[in-house]
Parts: C-alpha cells; sequence; structure tokens
C-alpha cells in the first residue's frame, strides 16, 4: 500500500514539473515571440503610413512649385508685352518700330524635371492628358527661357539701330520713314536682323502667354487625380487659378495682328510661306508640341 502511494505522488508531481516547464519556459517566450510580431507589424503599418503621407506631401509641394513657377513666368511675358499691346498692325516695319527698348531682368527657371514623373499615366493609353507629358513642360520652360535671351538679344541690336536712324531723319518720325532710306542708314542686313528678332520675340511671347495660361488653368485639376488629399487635410491643398474675368489679363491673351510678310519678302530673299514658316513656334491651333 505504501509503494502504491509513493507511485501515485511521484506522478503527481512529474505533472507539476510539466506543467512548470510550459508555464515557467514555453508560454513566457511563446508570448514574447507574438508580442514582438504584434509589435513589429504596428511599427510597419505606421511606418509605411506615414511614408505615405511624405510622398503625397511631395507631390503636392512640387504641384504647388510649378504653378507659382507658371504663374511667375506669365506674368513677366505679359510685362514685357505690355510694352507694346494694341500698338502693332500686320506691318512688320511698323511692327518694328513700334517696339521699344525693353528694360527688364531675364528670370530663367531651372528645375528638376524628373519630380514630375508621379504625373505619368501608369496604364498606355492612345490619348494622354495634355499635362501629364513632361516633354511638354519641358518645352514650355526651355521656349520660356528661350524668349527671355530674344528679347535681350532685341535690345542689345535695336537701340543703336534706332539711334542711327532718329538722328538723321529727326524731322520725320520712324514710322515716316521709307526702308529704302533704313538700309542707307543702318544696312540692309542690320536691319533685317532687328525684324527678324521682332518677329520671333511677337510671335513666341504671344503663343507662351497663353501656354502658360492654360497649363496654369489645367495643370492643377489634372494633379488632383494623381494626390491622395484626404491624407493631407492638415497639411494644405493643391493651389486653383482662374481669370476670374480679369479683362486685362483676358486682353493680354489676345495675339498680335497676324503679319503681312509681302512688304520684307525682297529683305530676307524668301516667299511669304517659307517666312510664316520661319516664324512659326509650334503651338499654333492643331500642333501637337
Amino acid at each position: 500500500m505504501h509503494n502504491e502511494t509513493e507511485l501515485i505522488a511521484n506522478a503527481i508531481e512529474s505533472l507539476g514539473q510539466e506543467g512548470s516547464i510550459f508555464k515557467d519556459y514555453i508560454f513566457p517566450i511563446a508570448s514574447a515571440f507574438f508580442t514582438s510580431l504584434l509589435g513589429a507589424g504596428i511599427a510597419y503599418k505606421s511606418f509605411r503610413y506615414q511614408e505615405d503621407i511624405k510622398i503625397e506631401k511631395e507631390k503636392m509641394d512640387t504641384a504647388n512649385k510649378w504653378t507659382l513657377l507658371a504663374d511667375e513666368a506669365r506674368s513677366n511675358l505679359i510685362s514685357i508685352k505690355q510694352n507694346y499691346h494694341g500698338n502693332l498692325t500686320n506691318n512688320p516695319i511698323q511692327r518694328t518700330a513700334a517696339i521699344p527698348t525693353i528694360l527688364f531682368t531675364a528670370q530663367p527657371i531651372v528645375e528638376d524635371f524628373s519630380r514630375l514623373s508621379f504625373l505619368v499615366p501608369k496604364q498606355p493609353s492612345d490619348e494622354y492628358p495634355k499635362w501629364s507629358s513632361i516633354p511638354r513642360i519641358r518645352t514650355m520652360i526651355h521656349n520660356y527661357n528661350y524668349v527671355q535671351e530674344l528679347w535681350l538679344k532685341r535690345n542689345e541690336i535695336e537701340r543703336p539701330i534706332k539711334e542711327k536712324i532718329v538722328q538723321k531723319y529727326s524731322t520725320q518720325a520712324f514710322a515716316n520713314v521709307s526702308c529704302e532710306q533704313i538700309f542707307e542708314c543702318v544696312g540692309k542686313a542690320n536691319f533685317g536682323s532687328l525684324v527678324d528678332l521682332t518677329e520671333k520675340v511677337i510671335t513666341l511671347t504671344d503663343d507662351l502667354i497663353i501656354e502658360l495660361d492654360d497649363f496654369l488653368a489645367n495643370f492643377s485639376m489634372y494633379v488632383k487625380t494623381h494626390i491622395n488629399s484626404e491624407r493631407l487635410k492638415r497639411y494644405g491643398s493643391v493651389l486653383n487659378y482662374s481669370n476670374n474675368g480679369n479683362k486685362k489679363l483676358l486682353a493680354m491673351l489676345e495675339k498680335s495682328p497676324v503679319t503681312d510678310y509681302s512688304s520684307v519678302t525682297g529683305l530676307f530673299g524668301a516667299t511669304i510661306d517659307q517666312l510664316k514658316q520661319r516664324y512659326s513656334t509650334g503651338y499654333e491651333k492643331g500642333s501637337n508640341i
């Protein structure tokens, strides 16, 4: 009887030891493992959420920066155009005489276009939104920088030419001086260069103002489809643009009179069609830059 009691006691003691191993070793390890796993999962999700917010912020900041740059560029070109808007006819000689030396400080735009990569549609399509095209935006900025250089170049050659003409024909208004008198005074090649530059800057300035205005009107609407604004409610919003019926601004969107090149075909040794092609900017209706 004593032996049987001892066996039972040993069995109970053995069971107690097994329970102690699970409680003291296996359960704490398992608990710590699952707690660490849960913590890692929460930390990962929090990290991903913060990264997503950071990405959306960067996209919004980039979009707003480009909107402000385009607005500044358009304003600069409008300031230039105000010096001659409404004073031009279709005669290239008159146009050259009507535009004075325009003093301004060139402000080229130098930016990293790769930051606009989020605009590119992920799915291939036969038709893409206009302002999803980074090459088009790059071309617009390149042309803006280029037209400023052209205006500076025109200023450089315009002043001495007009000074010579005014000195020689001081009794006549510039508009009344004939082509023959001008050629005799400053040379055919020199005046031809001024007429050439004048036509280039007029057409490119007109078309760029319209292009920049279109960018301002439609870029932000397209950008909004690529930004999760719900995650940025406390951060800010995509800048919007509207002309708001501004008559002065709308007047600047009107193109200058179309040039009649018939009076200068001899000056350039080219036909009217060739001159039209020469002063084409690529922004003409139906053109895809």
